[in-house]
């Protein structure tokens, strides 16, 4: 592990693959909130001044006046919506796909919902005059009936319209329209309550109407202003082909929205006016709670009608909206009915308020009908859910009327809540086919032999995107089929180990695969190079240019040589170098490899930062103050080509050589110190250049950890530094020591830990840049991995001197330079890497070559 893993600038070809947090599945439903925001803030503009409304009407005007009111706006409601005729949800499904002509087909669809709702308006006027004597007392005279025709008429051509703009993705423009309309029929209302006259029905009916023409007046300035509107043209050629389609839209919508919009004339006719009065104030009490499922549905429907892959994702998002936020606001509502409904008048109170806590418990119903409707839409099964609510709108106005003959208006709305209960235990299995998958589709889900799987810690996503090579040897006995049978044996013993498990990047996991999934399994992941002759260093960059898989272990073994790359998301150093030991012991022996796995410790991390900070408010805050590499400015750029690559030198001697300089010139000084100060000489020396302000060094952060706690995967930290010579080992040195001493790799590591959590962390790193530095200076990535005498009892094939053991990272930035440093029974071990496109590996090999020789004359030469 290196430090520059630790902090990865854009280095890896390829298009990364990114698994969001909570902000990122939150972005990758932009659409659904966008759209869903801009009903839902109709909706609570709408009610909220709709509530202010009906409390200045039920103020300044009687009883009587107000259910005449209340029944024509329902008239205007069920009839418009009757009057749409499908046209608004044709609207929604089509737009989106139309590349032209879209507002001639809105114009056609508009004048066609203000016809049909024309006829509507009549028959009900004439139904009222012939069979029913109380809703034609309620309607009053011939100039408030003909106001309420054009109504009517009025209303559904401004429903379709508030449609067509979601369909077109216009959420904004219908809320203007909305909040202009609730705004202007409340400063109506306003003005007659201060005239001296009295309020009617037909008065308060009056300023609902033009409140709408107020606001589709504003609309059009709006529409015309910005230039939306090319064209408006009515054709009836633009409906050909659609018939089918907007019948089955429209049988599903007068299905869905007459009992809702007939409840309250229902509650008129069997019981009272007045008393429809106290039920449609609640009833607008419900309808704010229900805006939440209905209108995220309707955007649902919006949105995944022509992405149709998307519906479950879309589907569980919007559940979660409408169960998680919209559930307990009704349990609250229900809880505190009476003092809501005193809101109105102390005669509201009395009669509604047991009607209202009934009507909260309809809210979970409210829900799973209108997601019910939305996911039969998108899977074009349209007209049988048009049947079946048909049928349930009958059932619910045979229960209220039913309830409401029975003599009050708690009956009423009892029954329609047992109704709606029963709706739900039908319609839910259809929802949740789509949000929880089948058993195969959960199979599709995951590889062929799939035993479990195990989600990955915030500490592994963290690391997802990095890797690593360590290279030994050469080594006795140490073969592929060895190897492999030694993986065979450890995933025999243990198939949740990390090690023989499978790495799902993108679904943030640990595959767990059967005994015959493996085995082909690992016939992959270890690469026979043969017996013959290998160059060791070569292994490494080929695995350093593999493309990062779902292999959190990949090895290449030959002529005595065991590279393996290994994903950052198992571990660093530590755990690496147990899981070399192992699989070389066991292969070298010619038995199953055998390794503990390691307790979670999942907590690990915040424990270490309290134990370290606590409630000290300095010592926190002096951890937020970490340096940052400096902008590099603006410098001449050209075209530029990743190379990565490694030199790799090691030297027996030069530790000894270290220790004695040390003791006469810089005591207490550590050899990793000396190593990092000469190797940024000997690029000077050689005339690279170096940057010298600053370097990244990665540290371990166990230090931190309490006695007996293990860490299973990665516990490092690599941080930006600025000693104030990086030629100097004391600099380095005192530098070093004192950021240890702050703690302030742990607060880092725990604010990743928080942003990975909310932001998701990427599964493989951002692309290289096409373009590097004209004139480019080594970024400087120091890595002491410390003593790795663990591996002395390998099957070596030689003494110490002679032996290969590298640990090489697999990226690094266009002007990265990275030291990997490690000693084994008294030999240093120094790994560069860099890219062959920006350094010239021959003067890098010569770097290496300097520090193994004579460290303290490239030390002394500096100063």
């Amino acid at each position: 592990m290196t430090a520059t893993e630790a902090m990865p600038p854009s280095v890896e070809t390829g298009t990364p693959a990114v698994q969001p947090g909570i902000v990122g599945r939150l972005k990758g439903h932009l659409d659904l909130f966008l759209n869903a925001g801009s009903l839902m803030a109709t909706t609570v503009i709408t009610s909220l001044l709709g509530f202010a409304y009906w409390w200045v009407a039920a103020r300044t005007a009687s009883a009587e006046a107000v259910g005449e009111a209340s029944a024509a706006v329902s008239a205007m409601t069920l009839i418009g919506t009757i009057g749409m005729f499908g046209m608004g949800t044709m609207l929604i499904s089509d737009l989106p796909r139309m590349d032209r002509r879209r507002w001639d087909l809105i114009a056609t669809c508009l004048l066609v919902a203000g016809a049909v709702a024309t006829v509507g308006g009549l028959a009900y006027v004439a139904l009222a005059q012939l069979a029913l004597p109380q809703l034609k007392e309620a309607m009053g005279g011939t100039a408030a009936t003909v106001l309420l025709v054009f109504g009517i008429a009025l209303n559904a051509v401004t429903l379709v319209l508030d449609e067509a703009l979601v369909g077109l993705l216009q959420g904004p423009m219908q809320l203007t329209r909305n909040a202009w309309f609730a705004v202007s029929k409340l400063a109506l209302l306003g003005l007659l309550a201060a005239l001296p006259v009295k309020l009617t029905g037909s008065l308060l009916l009056l300023t609902w109407i033009a409140g709408i023409v107020l606001s589709v007046a504003v609309l059009a300035r709006v529409l015309r202003r910005r230039g939306m509107v090319d064209s408006l043209r009515p054709s009836p050629a633009l409906l050909r082909g659609r018939g089918k389609a907007t019948f089955d839209h429209n049988l599903l919508n007068l299905a869905t929205y007459l009992p809702r919009a007939a409840l309250p004339l229902v509650v008129t006719a069997v019981l009272s006016a007045e008393a429809n009065a106290s039920f449609y104030t609640a009833f607008m009490v419900l309808s704010f709670l229900a805006m939440v499922p209905g209108n995220v549905a309707l955007t649902l429907f919006a949105v995944a009608s022509g992405d149709k892959a998307a519906l479950r994702s879309k589907v569980r998002m919007g559940l979660l909206i409408c169960l998680g936020g919209g559930l307990p606001v009704a349990i609250v509502v229900a809880l505190l009915a009476e003092p809501i409904m005193s809101v109105f008048g102390a005669n509201y109170a009395r009669t509604a308020s047991s009607a209202l806590a009934i009507l909260t418990l309809t809210y979970v119903p409210f829900v799973f009908h209108h997601f019910f409707l939305a996911v039969s839409r998108v899977q074009d099964r349209v007209r049988q859910a048009g049947i079946f609510s048909v049928f349930a709108g009958v059932a619910e106005l045979l229960a209220a009327w039913y309830g409401g003959s029975r003599g009050s208006l708690t009956s009423l709305v009892t029954w329609v809540a047992i109704v709606m209960a029963i709706e739900t235990v039908l319609v839910a299995p259809t929802v949740l086919r789509v949000v929880l998958p089948s058993r195969r589709e959960s199979a599709a889900e995951n590889p062929e032999g799939t035993m479990s799987t195990t989600s990955l810690t915030l500490r592994e996503r963290a690391w997802l995107p990095l890797e690593y090579i360590r290279t030994v040897g050469p080594l006795t006995q140490v073969t592929a089929e060895r190897l492999r049978n030694a993986l065979i044996g450890l995933h025999a013993a243990d198939p949740t180990h990390r090690a023989v498990s499978r790495l799902d990047r993108s679904g943030n996991r640990w595959i767990h695969l059967d005994a015959a999934a493996f085995a082909a399994y690992v016939q992959e992941a270890v690469t026979d190079l043969g017996d013959g002759p290998v160059d060791f260093d070569e292994m490494t960059r080929t695995l350093q240019s593999e493309q990062r898989a779902h292999h959190p272990v990949r090895i290449l073994v030959g002529g005595g040589y065991m590279a393996l790359k290994v994903a950052h998301a198992y571990g660093d150093a530590g755990p690496v170098n147990t899981l070399v030991r192992e699989l070389v012991r066991a292969a070298g022996e010619g038995r199953a490899a055998s390794i503990e796995p390691m307790l979670r410790h999942r907590s690990a991390l915040p424990k270490a930062w309290w134990k370290t900070f606590g409630l000290s408010v300095g010592r926190i805050k002096s951890s937020m103050q970490l340096a940052r590499p400096p902008h590099a400015g603006d410098v001449a750029m050209q075209p530029w080509t990743a190379s990565l690559t490694v030199e790799t030198a090691r030297s027996a001697d030069v530790l000894a050589k270290m220790r004695v300089w040390r003791d006469e010139h810089a005591p207490g000084v550590t050899t990793s110190a000396i190593t990092f100060a000469a190797f940024t000489a000997a690029l000077q020396q050689l005339g690279l250049n170096p940057d010298t302000d600053g370097a990244t060094f990665l540290a371990d952060a166990r230090r931190y950890l309490d006695k007996g706690v293990s860490i299973d995967s990665n516990f490092c930290w690599g941080q930006y530094l600025s000693p104030a010579d990086l030629t100097d080992p004391r600099a380095i040195h005192t530098t070093l020591k004192a950021e240890l001493a702050s703690g302030r790799m742990l607060t880092m590591m725990l604010l990743r830990e928080t942003k990975i959590a909310v932001t998701g962390a990427p599964g493989l790193p951002d692309p290289y840049p096409a373009e590097a530095p004209a004139e480019p200076r080594p970024r400087l990535t120091f890595s002491n991995q410390g003593r790795h005498d663990v591996l002395s009892d390998l099957p070596w094939a030689v003494e110490p001197a002679g032996r290969v053991n590298q640990s090489v990272p697999t990226l690094n930035g266009p002007e990265g330079v990275t030291l990997t440093t490690s000693e084994m029974n008294g030999v240093l071990h120094l790994e560069a890497t860099f890219h062959a496109s920006t350094y010239d590996p021959a003067v890098v090999a010569r770097a290496l070559e300097l520090v193994c020789t004579d460290p303290a004359a490239l030390i002394m030469a500096s100063r």
